[in-house]
């Protein structure tokens, strides 16, 4: 499942030709599939759609002192053939909804079917009905990260990366790594880029297009045993290629590609898109202080090997880094991996300060 904001382009922000766009499923091949409408005091389905936008943009009349848009405009995606039931989807979406701060809003919600994925709109409006306050959700990619995860964890659905692509765990050492460090694993990264390995292969004529395609994410494809490995071009890191995919499966190379061929030129000079480096699994650690003071701490003697070392060293101290701890093991809880630490890092670091308080009850009690 993948959940993103839809930025509405200046002078299109009316809330009756969102809703409308929702409500016709205008994109090539889309058909409306479902309904319904959420806090409006005369409106609960597509037969009632016009009250409900009267009713909205009488709400929003309320507040003149917003100058720009006074909708939200959400997009739920889901997996290639995962149709959810219908009470699944307004959990879902109720939980988006109270997850970006517009559980008491009113919302018209679409789903959208005849596509590869089955998919949801959802047209907030930014006014409450009853204070007339507009709402903000700021860090929203962080919320519907987090909703994500919940979600695909509830109701069983296919546990995918940000970008919404299936993610298949079948690697035990890359989980007890990850459980460890709170880093993403080379089989991770490999997996994470999927869908874009399975066009390469679709698209080569051989294997030195093959080679070369691939390149493009710093990894290539070397024989290891009777199969075949992805192998970081400039590290030992592996992934088994069959994990990755069924397609990448030696046999199912060898029959599109004739017997397996080593690359026959340097590929290092290849443009890199990507590569595999140190990353928290929580991305959005990356562009903060803490994440750089890691990095550069590696370089100096006695350093924290691990981001998680890193963040439990800098917890007693630091409360970022505890806020930081509590998103990474978040992260591990809802992967499937929680129950892996004995106990977490957040449960330790509390724990330490609990005793800690206790004993300062303690003195000042024998004062």
């Amino acid at each position: 499942m993948i959940a993103h904001k839809i930025d509405r382009k200046s002078g299109k922000n009316s809330f009756k030709a969102l809703a409308r766009y929702v409500a016709a499923a205008k994109e090539e091949n889309e058909k409306l599939g479902d309904l319904w409408i959420e806090n409006c005091s005369f409106a609960t389905s597509l037969e009632d759609l016009d009250h409900a936008i009267i009713e909205i943009e009488n709400t929003q009349a309320h507040n003149t002192r917003v100058n720009g848009d006074r909708s939200y405009h959400l997009v739920i995606s889901f997996a290639e053939g995962e149709v959810p039931e219908k009470d699944v989807l307004k959990d879902i979406e109720k939980s988006f909804a109270k997850g970006l701060g517009f559980e008491e809003h009113e919302r018209i919600v679409a789903t959208h079917t005849n596509t590869d994925n089955f998919h949801m709109h959802v047209a907030i409006n930014r006014i409450h009905p009853k204070t007339y306050k507009v709402h903000t959700p700021y860090y929203d990619f962080d919320a519907l990260e987090r909703v994500r995860l919940e979600m695909e964890k509830k109701h069983g659905l296919t546990r995918t990366n940000a970008k919404g692509e299936a993610l298949d765990k079948k690697n035990p050492k890359a989980r007890d790594y990850e459980a460890n460090t709170f880093e993403v694993s080379f089989s991770t990264y490999v997996k994470d880029y999927q869908s874009e390995l399975l066009k390469i292969r679709e698209n080569a004529k051989s294997w030195a297009e093959l080679h070369e395609g691939i390149a493009a994410y710093s990894i290539e494809l070397k024989k290891r045993g009777n199969g075949l490995v992805f192998k970081e071009m400039e590290g030992h890191r592996t992934e088994k290629a069959s994990n990755v995919h069924r397609d990448f499966s030696k046999k199912a190379l060898e029959d599109k590609f004739g017997p397996y061929q080593a690359p026959e030129k340097d590929l290092s000079q290849v443009q890199p898109k990507d590569r595999y480096e140190r990353r928290p699994l929580y991305d959005r650690h990356r562009q903060t202080d803490l994440w750089e003071k890691f990095t550069d701490q590696l370089s100096k003697p006695k350093p924290k090997h691990s981001w998680r070392a890193f963040l439990r060293d800098q917890s007693q101290l630091n409360r970022a880094a505890v806020e930081m701890m509590k998103g990474e093991e978040a992260m591990l809880s809802l992967m499937g991996l929680g129950s892996r630490r004995q106990p977490g890092l957040l449960e330790q670091h509390l724990g330490i300060k609990l005793k800690q308080n206790k004993v300062q009850k303690k003195v000042e009690l024998e004062r």
